[in-house]
């Protein structure tokens, strides 16, 4: 795929949307619409990338990448949380294989968090990515995934289903994926002008939104879901026409996107409880934040990410070598081979 820049700008941006969601206590509660940007990303990703891999690469490179950190970072809290660090935490076998293994499930009477409460997102695209694998073994990834998708959010809507896996994989906002399948294949303008007035609609609708407290989870396709799609055609539109801004910090930060999300939640509790809640206090816990999450993508998260995907790679490099070589003693007469081998 192309280095798209505006996809790494947005990657960014959005987790610094989240950061502040939580640096305000909720209060700016547009940020946390990143997340919707970040779910429009990975579909047209997928859309661009995704398609031309096997099901099997798929799946390894996916995993590789989401489950390491992921792990890691709930295994660090559970660990934290028994040292008294976070006083109000608390888990147990179940709800922490759950959370290893991506099954929602209820952490109050309404919610469906994991134990990482950020990682009530991983449980959306881990969905998303094995419906688009079983479409690879199809040959048909988009077609398939965008019926499977919508079949899905049509069950969820029709019944209602009360278990709390069921009201994620039947979740509305997985149609938010398709809006990215949507600008990878037949949806693709291109101009700056197009580009920038889609962007500013988006905006413009975080924006109404938030002002007006019109936030409603009965609705997030369309509060935040439309205005993600539109902030990220319109960079694609603005891209394509070759008037996207090079921003090479933004679009590092674009690669530790990943992390950033993540773990930010460490240091805003931990900031918050050290150096306290003023704005000066967390413009520096937002540095922090993204220079430990810098750290994590370079030191963790890629290394480990590579280190999986090469060892999967050479297993099977490994096992078809055998195979090769089995074959060909089963058929190489006896005859032929020296006398010391017979």
């Amino acid at each position: 795929m192309a280095h798209y820049r505006s996809i790494q700008s947005l990657r960014f941006l959005a987790a610094i949307a989240v950061v502040i969601f939580h640096l305000s206590d909720g209060h700016f509660t547009i940020g946390a619409a990143g997340v919707d940007v970040f779910f429009v990303i990975s579909g047209f990703i997928m859309g661009t990338v995704g398609v031309s891999e096997s099901p099997k690469t798929f799946i390894v490179k996916r995993l590789a990448r989401i489950v390491p950190l992921y792990w890691a970072a709930t295994l660090a809290m559970c660990v934290l949380a028994l040292g008294g660090l976070f006083s109000h935490f608390t888990f147990d076998g179940v709800r922490l294989l759950k959370s290893l293994l991506f099954i929602p499930f209820f952490s109050g009477e309404t919610t469906i968090w994991p134990l990482l409460v950020q990682g009530w997102t991983l449980n959306y695209e881990m969905l998303f990515y094995f419906v688009f694998a079983f479409g690879l073994v199809l040959r048909a990834p988009i077609a398939f995934t965008a019926v499977a998708l919508f079949v899905l959010v049509a069950c969820g809507l029709a019944f209602r289903p009360h278990a709390a896996p069921l009201q994620i994989w039947t979740d509305p906002i997985l149609l938010e994926f398709l809006a990215g399948f949507a600008f990878a294949t037949f949806a693709r303008p291109a101009g700056l002008g197009k580009g920038s007035a889609m962007m500013a609609l988006g905006l413009a609708g975080f924006a109404l939104v938030g002002w007006f407290s019109a936030f409603d989870s009965s609705f997030r396709l369309l509060t935040w879901g439309l205005p993600a799609a539109l902030v990220v055609c319109g960079a694609l539109a603005i891209e394509r026409a070759g008037a996207w801004p090079v921003m090479k910090p933004v679009e590092a930060g674009g690669d530790a996107s990943y992390s950033l999300y993540l773990l930010h939640g460490f240091a805003v509790t931990l900031g918050h409880r050290v150096i306290g809640t003023s704005l000066v206090a967390n413009l520096v816990i937002t540095f922090l934040a993204i220079l430990a999450s810098w750290l994590c993508y370079r030191l963790f998260e890629r290394p480990v990410a590579r280190f999986l995907v090469t060892l999967v790679g050479s297993k099977r490099r490994n096992s078809a070598a055998h195979a090769i070589a089995r074959k060909e003693r089963q058929e190489t007469p006896v005859e032929a081979l020296p006398a010391s081998l017979v």
